[in-house]
């Protein structure tokens, strides 16, 4: 159950999302301002949000990681991590596994298994045990992640079929997990 504190956690978290986003919208901030649950929004601009969110709450937040989730929703348990390596797709290319390595890939795996999408869990798993074996080889971490045949090879297919889980299940915005 949600405390008082880990919803002001949350809600500052979120404020300072929203605040972010207004560097790439400013027209927004005066006319037709974003709300703070930015899931309600379309999908173009969910999206948007879910790229920002893992700098933003790394800033806000500090470290991904197990005792930082705790105090979020469980929402945010499944978007920081995912997004988080998605990020590092972006930046870094396939560095990203192992830049993740032993410490984030698990909540990154953790995340797609909620989701619901077994093939990326798998690819994630193989990642992960190439990042063990060989932390900072970078090839065969991506190597094994590209081993396994995925429900959705394409990036901005992955990234939709995580929106829509959200869209289904906007409850997990307003619910912790008590781990």
């Amino acid at each position: 159950m949600a405390t008082d504190h880990n919803s002001e956690i949350a809600v500052s978290a979120l404020e300072a999302l929203r605040t972010y986003m207004y560097n790439f919208y400013p027209e927004r901030k005066t006319q037709n301002p974003f709300p703070l649950e930015f899931w309600k929004l379309d999908d173009d601009l969910f999206y948007d949000f879910m790229n920002y969110l893992p700098v933003v709450f790394s800033v806000e937040l500090g470290a991904l990681t197990n005792q930082t989730l705790r105090r979020l929703p469980e929402a945010i348990h499944i978007l920081w991590p995912i997004f988080s390596l998605e990020e590092g797709y972006d930046c870094d290319g396939w560095t990203a596994l192992t830049n993740a390595g032993s410490h984030e890939l698990p909540l990154v795996i953790s995340a797609y298994e909620r989701v619901g999408l077994p093939a990326e869990t798998a690819a994630l798993k193989a990642a992960l045990i190439s990042c063990e074996l060989a932390p900072d080889d970078t090839d065969a971490a991506e190597a094994a992640y590209k081993s396994v045949q995925r429900e959705f090879e394409e990036d901005g297919d992955r990234r939709m079929a995580v929106i829509l889980y959200m869209r289904k299940n906007e409850h997990l915005w307003y619910s912790y997990l008590d781990t």
